[in-house]
């Protein structure tokens, strides 16, 4: 008979990112739209009557007939900068002691753009999963990106994507294969799209909208008709948000979690 004997039941932290204006301080999709003209942009009503995605879809026709090689639209997505200090925290949640975080990106980016910006800074390892639009480019240099998958339960979320359900699917595979037990999740992003993963989150849990944008608004606005049972972390940036994770989990702490100070205030 084949070896049934259960895993060892184990006991871990989540950390979801969303990735663009969270882990890089740019939208990554206009990033490379702006490589074109602005009197080259496809119009608007695209967006409106056929989504985000076909609207991109004619930017990276249009990047093409302009000959922009893929190299091109790489090199452009490495140097996006990052939010301040998001680098250091995704290396100090990776390096925790007794490796007890897991850390997993859910962005309606694509797998091209994110993979090149992690591969530039040295964050691949860091992550356990990424959950994204995938994307390729064809035999002529084509960009093409298909739907991640496709919804039409969730209202807060685009039909391509749904973060709180990829959250939800990722937890219980993890439960299920590994007899793994979140103990905590944490959850960072900052936009619309942001919500529905954040109301999925538990009492004892983490949202950590970034200060001042659009899932910050919505909750200040609106959490007393949410069934909102996480806690909360408003953060301006990774400097900011890794010191506050320090102060729930002094492990995380190696004496660096403070923003460095600009040489001309350094004593």
């Amino acid at each position: 008979m084949a070896n049934c004997k259960m895993l060892p039941r184990v006991s871990r932290r989540l950390v979801a990112f969303d990735f663009d204006c969270t882990v890089v301080d740019d939208n990554t999709d206009t990033v490379v739209r702006d490589l074109l003209p602005v009197d080259k942009f496809p119009s608007d009503t695209i967006i409106h009557k056929q989504g985000w995605q076909e609207y991109m879809a004619d930017v990276f026709r249009r990047l093409h007939k302009q000959c922009y090689s893929p190299q091109s639209i790489r090199d452009k997505i490495r140097g996006i900068p990052e939010v301040p200090g998001f680098v250091r925290l995704l290396k100090r949640l990776h390096q925790a002691p007794e490796n007890k975080y897991d850390l997993i990106i859910i962005s309606d980016s694509n797998t091209i753009f994110i993979t090149e910006w992690l591969e530039a800074h040295g964050l691949t390892n860091c992550f356990e999963s990424i959950f994204t639009n995938p994307a390729y480019f064809d035999n002529d240099g084509l960009l093409h990106v298909r739907p991640y998958h496709h919804q039409t339960e969730c209202k807060l979320s685009a039909s391509n994507l749904c973060k709180g359900k990829i959250l939800e699917h990722f937890v219980a595979k993890r439960n299920l294969r590994d007899n793994t037990q979140y103990e905590r999740i944490i959850y960072v992003g900052d936009g619309h799209n942001d919500l529905c993963p954040v109301l999925k989150l538990r009492q004892g849990d983490i949202a950590c909208p970034r200060r001042d944008f659009a899932l910050d608004k919505k909750i200040t606005a609106h959490r007393d008709k949410m069934d909102l049972r996480a806690d909360i972390i408003k953060w301006k940036s990774g400097f900011e948000l890794l010191k506050q994770l320090v102060e729930r989990d002094a492990t995380l702490d190696d004496g660096d979690a403070d923003e460095p100070k600009s040489e001309s205030t350094k004593q």
